[in-house]
């Protein structure tokens, strides 16, 4: 069907159907509809041939419809009686709606009931208010005898023009019964002229989507419905069944929405009323002091009920708990909850088939005539311009081959929920980095801690050659392996020394270094020779000698005593990426260098060579002079590593060297990680097969019912323990194989799964199922790199890119025998990612093999070859076994070894709570079963199962600071008492600091006077941290405010003349820097949306009409009412601030009230009402905010569009107070929530007109401050609890006009910091 901007809203436009009952009384001299309506009625439902253009004939008596292609429209009358979704929804579904419900010739009474003598027509009702079956519907079309009157419905006239590809003619449509309207309002009711009456019982057989789908599903007509799901996103909504109203609602589906359902309910017994009639409601609004204009207000409920419920007796003019019910169920409830729409799903399928339906080539790549096809459809069918037609297509034809892929068309659409890359990545809090929250000496130090904690130093290799757990035979020949490779590594250290004392230029730096070069080359004075002699260590035997020749001596040594050597044959691989990773840091100049002998080595090599010292002497008795180069470093590198430390915190004043440094280091530390992993997995591959996985086995291991050992046991446990949570989620599956558990899970009732597997071929089974849903995706990818590979494949899984990522996107996920087949260090980066994707929260559930299992070994499964080592020494270690059938064939099984420890600490490193573990092992069923497969393990422990969960709030630690997001941070709930409310001013008025200000006037003139402006700026370097002592201080103590105790700071003293007078360029430039000193100190500034500042200045445009769009309140001198700032789902701002360097003349009077006092004094409410604060709301879409769309540019016009404004409107859905014991969020702007709904053409529910009145007059009531910014003034509000606002204001002719500044910061990742970490 043609796109239109009216996707969602156009289920209005049969609203006459659905609810009008009957067609109009017939009339033997009526004139039958002219062939040019039917046309036009063709052209809208049908969106191809396979329907016939005309319906019908001018002669009434016909037989029926005719020129029918093929029988799918018997198919879809089969499925589709009397109620049916709109042409959006159905393609043909319309024509045969049309000829279905209107094929016969009753006789209707004048006041729109039947005949009682009609008995057939009476029949006909009864069959169509109930499921109907195919054999009905044949004898329902069979009947039919000729194509009636129609009923009245509202239609666009320009959509049903553009549509039809053809003028219509007014007149005859109104003659065939139809209603134009040139704008199809939400709020718009159809006339209950002739039916005042409502038939009590109609709706109870409405048949919705899901019959259709499931007809042509159990037809055999998979394609047929694959197309119709694909034809719009809302198909699939319904097609999941979310939305049901054959049956009976349950009230506890979504437990708000219960509970309001129940609430409600209670309300009218605590009345004594069984409904509520407008006695009832005026009783509510009395008890909650509701003391606005009610004029209107319960015909509007009623309205509301009349749109959504077709129980609702109009005549009654009451509201039922059923009405309530059916409420909850109507759009403007139901599509901000429904997950397609909330996890922008619907959005994501929508554009995918505008591209699907522009290829008219099918070759997957659209050409410049296919994009002008799709610009055309994605415009309402206006023809997009060259100009237009170039510019997108300059844009996305990277290739310029005139030709764009699906894929970047779709990325393009989306740009705006596209990830940004994190600047740091790993266990670091980004505030570290700035030097605006910390010291170069708490840098260095925060990072050395981080070194000293990674597993390059921690690693259980390093343990267990220390401990000689492999036996003294098996640790040496490892230290030899060990030694060999890192001989290519440890050479290159001196290298790098030259090369840094090349590229620094301070002499004292230079001293210390050549220093520690001289003791490399082997120069020692005289107390070392001494202390070295003492332990046995003779001078001649390392002095003068180069510490690469030691070491070289050391690995001789080995050799000789083992009579063996691996030089020529420990492969390249094992040390590669450390060598990758020094080279790399190398050639980024002296700050890599730094990192690489510093934090790479000198920091964690004393640590490191002690546990191979200690594993040398334990395992072949290595002697103090056999052992001097292990010695001397371990001495002498502490010594070493200090002179460095001086070095390093004099090249970290600036973010960008602070970022190189943490990049390089880890980047090195993980090198050495990847060095222990590859000597453990070669060591590995030595004694087993190195078995792999194939399309072979892949063949051998797909089923579809139970086969093996693991299908019996661990999978139910695994199926189980997940039940409680599975139905409606959306779960991910990691290491999905060949997607049998997937679909297990699919059958329990979840909503959507995404499975990742490495196996190309697993995912082509998967992908190919005979059992497979349209809901279940399959995407081959790495899963240590999970994140990134869901990231790339948004186009394939409808995962809407976004803050989603960060927050959570799915509510369960699984892997199921996958970490038996990572290393440790691979399960912990895929740890990190669930953790990351999981909703606050969401579960994760696998399953591994016992960590008992890889010693045991019997005829039906086991690890033949490891009973000789011990359970520590096997740790990543790859063993092979094997696993029989149930049919007694043998398979391959291979697994790297981990302890029950390697689990437990991965869950709590990343975050989780450990809920449930469980050890499987063989129950009566499977000995009953299959004795002859379970007898062998019985009593054994074969499996581990654990739960896990993400807290509701992330702990501010170090283990999930870098899963941490401003979105899932939950504020804390910051009241003021009534003395903060008499008394602001001593409540919020903070005198900023003389010797602040010389720290912020110094600076801004200086910066000023070298051309570097705010956006320049990011303490560059150019003061020392010391500069800004007081300033640090100071901030720290307005954050503590803001985030802890009263939640708005208004700062005073900051005098702007002395920057200059009036509004002269440099005056505002340096105002502006110091601004920003300010801010930047107390949070981190974040200019992603709109700039690290944004002038607030009157550019003429009213914000509040509504012939213009996307227009900001900071641009418009009209009243902005109580808000919040920001707009967006996918963004917060912990907090608001402005500095005001020019106050208006008239007006502009800025306002705060405190939302948590406000939520508390509205808490009364009847929890039905509370519950529009706490659901999901839509708010509008803002781009630039300019309001001309001529100001917007391609891509944002392309977003703008009206059909995806709609679909990106209803994905920007989230609730007004968010609210979790002592932490809430509260997010507010109320005309973008009444603009939203204008544009889905929804009315604004009366329940949340009501709820919002309440809460305004509860901000008006708790309004303490309300006063004019004077120059200089700054206001920060904790953006989280704090509403403001601010009068209409003017300009006065000849004067500077108001200009106020506006930064948005975030504070609470730098509140997360250490307090040593912050300047007190």
């Amino acid at each position: 069907s043609t796109a239109s901007s009216r996707q969602i809203t156009d289920h209005f436009t049969m609203r006459m159907i659905k609810q009008g009952g009957r067609p109009p009384k017939q009339s033997s001299k009526a004139t039958p509809p002219k062939i040019s309506t039917i046309k036009a009625l063709a052209a809208v439902s049908a969106s191809d041939s396979k329907v016939a253009t005309t319906l019908g004939t001018e002669q009434r008596g016909s037989s029926g419809p005719k020129d029918f292609s093929n029988s799918i429209a018997a198919d879809f009358i089969a499925a589709t009686p009397y109620t049916l979704p709109d042409r959006h929804r159905c393609p043909d579904l319309g024509t045969v709606a049309i000829s279905a419900v209107h094929t016969s010739k009753p006789s209707i009474s004048d006041d729109g009931e039947s005949d009682d003598e009609d008995e057939e027509y009476s029949t006909f009702l009864e069959v169509l208010r109930s499921p109907v079956t195919p054999e009905a519907a044949k004898t329902i079309f069979s009947a039919a005898d000729g194509l009636p009157e129609l009923p009245k419905r509202r239609l666009s006239r320009e959509e049903l023009s553009s549509l039809a590809k053809e003028e219509i003619d007014e007149n005859s449509l109104v003659n065939s019964g139809f209603t134009l309207s040139t704008k199809i309002e939400g709020n718009q009711r159809f006339s209950q002229e002739g039916q005042s009456r409502r038939d009590s019982t109609l709706g109870k057989g409405i048949s919705t989507f899901r019959h259709l789908s499931k007809f042509l599903a159990d037809e055999g007509l998979r394609s047929k419905r694959n197309s119709l799901v694909n034809s719009c996103p809302l198909l699939a909504l319904q097609d999941n069944g979310s939305l049901d109203l054959d049956g009976d609602i349950n009230p506890n589906e979504g437990t708000e929405t219960g509970e309001a359902i129940k609430d409600f309910a209670l309300q009218l017994k605590f009345w004594g009323k069984e409904s509520l009639d407008e006695e009832a409601f005026h009783w509510l609004l009395d008890d909650m002091g509701y003391s606005r204009p009610r004029d209107g207000l319960f015909d509007n409920l009623l309205a509301d009920i009349l749109d959504a419920s077709p129980s609702f007796n109009a005549s009654s003019r009451s509201v039922s708990v059923l009405d309530i019910r059916y409420l909850y169920r109507s759009e403007p409830y139901r599509i901000p909850r429904q997950m397609a729409f909330n996890n922008g799903e619907a959005l994501m399928s929508y554009v995918e088939n505008l591209i699907k339906k522009a290829d008219t080539n099918g070759d997957n790549l659209l050409d410049t005539e296919e994009l002008r096809l799709l610009l055309c459809s994605l415009f309402d069918g206006r023809e997009p311009t060259e100009r237009e037609l170039s510019q997108t297509m300059e844009v996305l034809d990277l290739e310029q081959d005139e030709k764009i892929e699906f894929d970047e068309f779709k990325s393009f659409m989306l740009r705006a929920n596209v990830n940004a890359i994190p600047e740091l990545s790993g266990d670091f809090n980004e505030a570290i980095v700035s030097p605006s929250h910390t010291s170069e000496e708490e840098f260095v130090t925060e990072l050395e801690n981080y070194t000293r904690s990674h597993r390059a130093v921690t690693h259980h290799l390093l343990t267990n050659l220390e401990c000689a757990s492999f036996g003294k035979k098996d640790t040496a020949d490892m230290l030899l392996r060990f030694l060999s490779p890192y001989s290519r590594f440890n050479s290159k250290f001196i290298d790098n020394v030259h090369a840094l004392l090349g590229v620094l230029d301070n002499e004292r730096h230079i001293e210390v270094l050549t220093e520690n070069l001289e003791e490399e080359m082997g120069e020692y004075d005289l107390e070392t020779l001494h202390a070295l002699e003492s332990m046995g260590i003779p001078r001649e035997s390392v002095d003068g000698i180069p510490h690469p020749e030691l070491f070289r001596e050391l690995v001789q040594f080995v050799e000789t005593t083992l009579q063996r050597s691996y030089g020529k044959f420990i492969p390249s691989y094992i040390c590669e990426e450390l060598n990758q990773a020094t080279d790399h840091a190398r050639n980024l100049g002296p700050v890599g260098l730094l990192a690489a002998l510093y934090f790479g080595s000198e920091l964690i090599v004393p640590q490191i060579y002690a546990s191979i010292l200690q594993g040398l002497r334990s395992s072949i008795g290595l002697s103090n002079e056999e052992a001097k180069f292990l010695i001397l470093h371990i001495d002498m590198d502490q010594d070493h590593a200090m002179a460095l430390r001086e070095i390093i915190i004099a090249n970290c004043r600036t973010k960008a060297d602070r970022l190189m440094l943490v990049k390089c280091t880890s980047m090195i530390l993980d090198g050495r990680v990847a060095f222990y992993d590859s000597l453990i997995k070669y060591s590995s591959q030595l004694e087993t097969n190195n078995f792999t996985y194939n399309d072979q086995t892949t063949k051998k291991w797909s089923r579809s019912k139970p086969n093996y050992m693991n299908d019996f046991m661990e999978q139910p446990n695994v199926v189980k323990m997940c039940k409680e949570h599975v139905k409606g989620s959306t779960i991910l599956d990691v290491g999905c194989g060949e997607g049998y558990v997937a679909r297990k899970l699919v059958s329990m009732g979840a909503t959507k799964i995404v499975g990742v597997d490495i196996s190309k071929d697993r995912i082509n089974v998967a992908s190919t199922h005979l059992e497979k849903k349209d809901f279940e995706y399959y995407v081959e990818g790495d899963v240590t790199n999970l994140k990134e590979t869901l990231l790339r494949t948004t186009n394939r899984t409808n995962l809407m890119p976004g803050a989603q990522f960060d927050v959570g996107l799915f509510d369960l996920s699984v892997a199921v025998f996958l970490f038996n087949d990572l290393t440790i260090t691979d399960m912990d980066k895929t740890f990190r990612d669930i953790f990351s994707l999981l909703k606050p929260g969401g579960y994760f559930i696998f399953c591994v093999p016992h960590p008992f299992i890889s010693s045991y070994d019997c005829e039906s499964f086991g690890f033949s070859k490891n009973k000789s080592s011990n359970y520590f020494s096997l740790r990543d270690k790859l063993v092979e076994g094997h696993a029989s059938t149930i049919s007694g064939e043998r398979l391959k099984v291979s697994m790297f070894c981990k302890t029950f420890e390697d689990y437990t600490q991965a869950a709590r490193k990343f975050g989780f709570d450990i809920i449930e573990i469980e050890e499987g092992r063989v129950n009566p069923n499977n000995l009953n079963e299959n004795p002859d497969l379970f007898d062998s393990v019985n009593g054994v422990p074969l499996h581990l199962v654990m739960k896990l969960r993400k807290p509701e709030c992330p702990v501010k630690n170090s283990a999930n600071v870098a899963s941490t997001n401003t979105l899932n941070m939950l504020p804390k709930k910051l009241t003021w008492s009534t003395a903060a409310r008499r008394h602001p001013r001593n409540a919020f008025l903070v005198q900023i600091p003389n010797e602040v200000q010389q720290e912020l006037y110094k600076a801004s003139f200086e910066w000023y006077d070298r051309g570097i402006s705010v956006d320049d700026l990011d303490l560059v370097g150019d003061f020392p941290s010391s500069s800004f002592n007081s300033l640090k201080s100071f901030a720290v103590s307005i954050r503590n405010s803001v985030l802890h105790e009263t939640g708005l700071v208004l700062i005073k003293g900051l005098n702007l003349d002395m920057f200059g007078v009036g509004e002269s360029e440099k005056m505002v430039a340096c105002s502006k820097i110091a601004y920003y000193l300010i801010c930047n100190q107390i949070g981190a500034v974040d200019g992603s949306a709109r700039g690290r500042l944004f002038d607030v200045k009157n550019n003429h445009i009213d914000a509040m009409d509504k012939k213009i769009d996307n227009v900001l309140f900071s641009v418009s001198d009209c009243k902005a009412n109580w808000h919040t700032d920001g707009a967006s789902k996918d963004r917060v701002y912990d907090a608001v601030s402005l500095m005001c360097i020019h106050p208006s003349i008239v007006g502009g009077k800025s306002k705060v009230s405190n939302a948590c006092n406000a939520y508390d004094l509205i808490s009364h409410m009847p929890r039905f009402l509370m519950n529009e604060l706490h659901r999901p709301v839509p708010r509008d879409i803002l781009e630039n905010g300019k309001g001309n769309k001529k100001c917007l540019s391609m891509s944002d016009q392309l977003s703008r569009a009206d059909s995806i404004m709609s679909l990106r409107i209803s994905y920007n859905s989230y609730p007004i107070f968010d609210v979790q014991q002592d932490r809430m969020r509260f997010r507010y702007m109320r005309h973008w929530i009444e603009s939203s709904h204008e544009k889905m053409r929804w009315k604004v529910p009366t329940f949340l007109r009501i709820a919002m009145d309440v809460l305004d007059d509860a901000l008006d009531k708790g309004c303490c401050f309300h006063e004019s910014l004077e120059r200089g003034d700054i206001l920060i509000c904790n953006n989280a609890c704090i509403a403001h606002g601010r009068d209409a204001f003017q300009d006065a002719p000849g004067k500077p006009p108001r200009h106020l500044v506006r930064a948005w910061i975030q504070m609470q990742k730098v509140d997360m910091l250490k307090p040593s970490n912050q300047s007190a």
